[in-house]
């Protein structure tokens, strides 16, 4: 199991097709994921997650975006 932190994301929705792309990188502008999501709104949490959250890691062998430990009840400044 590799656990990477998402260093950078590139996303997209095509608004002919309707369906989405998300790709993940890391520190060194390495691809880690790239995927297809075709429920805007499975695509809406990830990317939700990509702009409020950090940090942000991969887990390669399961697929996850996991958070990093962050206090219960921390509110956003």
């Amino acid at each position: 199991m590799a656990n990477i932190l998402v260093a950078s994301y590139y996303s997209r929705w095509d608004m002919n097709e309707h369906k989405g792309r998300i790709a993940l990188y890391d520190s060194s502008n390495q691809l880690i994921e790239n995927r297809v999501f075709k429920d805007a709104s499975e695509f809406q949490v990830v990317v939700s997650m990509l702009r409020n959250e950090k940090p942000l890691w991969f887990d390669t062998e399961v697929h996850h975006l996991k958070t990093g430990s962050e206090p219960v009840g921390e509110g956003e400044d």
